[in-house]
């Protein structure tokens, strides 16, 4: 039961009981979600800390609806901040985590694909270098005029074979 202050000393700041228990809704939930108190009591009841901030004027009844910004107590801000800073820190290592996942899966199977041919990722490596070698020396010798139409992957082969066994032949040496 409201006591301090008397409900009618209230009553001339609003329209009437129900407008005036409304107010007094509003702000004590306002005092709830981290508003800072306008008025210094010693009351933990937030409704009767409503009524005191009406009954001294430091709350004001308007009629209709306003946008109000409300300030806050420094511990509720960053309180606040500290769960968006977790929450973006979150949902950054989630993201992280699905760009690796897709990337993974990727790897294995182009891993388990060479290994069903029998080719080990440093052959594999060697052939795309041999590859990349192969096309730049091809259109070089477009650019000097020599075009063909045809690629010659003859040499392309012989060379890679070339290379696969002088490799093989270090491989023996070193067991």
């Amino acid at each position: 039961m409201l006591t301090i202050p008397p409900l009618e000393e209230l009553l001339p700041r609003a329209e009437n009981r129900y407008v005036l228990s409304m107010f007094a809704a509003r702000r004590a939930r306002q005092l709830t979600d981290g508003a800072r108190p306008l008025v210094e009591s010693d009351t933990p009841n937030q409704v009767s800390l409503a009524c005191e901030e009406i009954g001294s004027g430091a709350v004001v009844y308007r009629e209709g609806k306003q946008d109000v910004s409300i300030p806050e107590r420094p511990e509720i801000i960053a309180q606040r901040e500290a769960s968006r800073r977790e929450a973006e820190a979150k949902r950054a290592e989630d993201m992280l985590e699905e760009q690796r996942r897709p990337s993974f899966r990727r790897q294995q199977r182009e891993g388990s694909t060479f290994e069903k041919e029998g080719i080990s990722a440093q052959e594999a490596s060697l052939i795309a270098e041999q590859l990349v070698q192969f096309v730049t020396e091809q259109e070089a010798m477009e650019e000097e005029g020599q075009s063909s139409s045809e690629i010659d992957f003859t040499s392309f082969s012989e060379s890679l074979e070339q290379q696969v066994s002088d490799d093989t032949d270090k491989n023996e040496e070193e067991a």
